[in-house]
C-alpha cells in the first residue's frame, strides 16, 4: 500500500515567511498569485496566504490551482 506524500508548504520552493509574522507562510507561486487580487495589487511583493490556498478545493474555474493536494508544490 502506498502512503501519499505529505506536501508541506514550508518544504516548497514557492513559500516565504510573512514579514513580521514568520510563523505564517505566504505562497509566491505565479499561478496561485495570478488569481489573488490582494497579491496582484500590493505595493510590495507579498504573495497569497498559503493557508487560504491550501484550504481551497474549488474555484469558479474548477479545481483550486494548488489546494489541499499541493498540485503546484515543488521541493526546495
Amino acid at each position: 500500500m502506498n502512503t501519499p506524500q505529505v506536501k508541506l508548504c514550508r518544504d516548497c520552493k514557492h513559500h516565504m515567511p510573512e514579514p513580521e509574522f514568520e510563523w505564517n507562510l505566504r505562497c509566491m507561486h505565479p499561478v496561485v498569485n495570478s488569481r489573488d487580487p490582494w497579491a496582484l495589487a500590493g505595493a510590495k511583493l507579498y504573495g497569497s496566504s498559503a493557508r487560504t490556498e491550501r484550504e481551497r478545493t474549488w474555484t469558479l474555474r474548477g479545481l483550486a490551482p494548488c489546494g489541499m493536494r499541493g498540485a503546484l508544490w515543488e521541493a526546495k
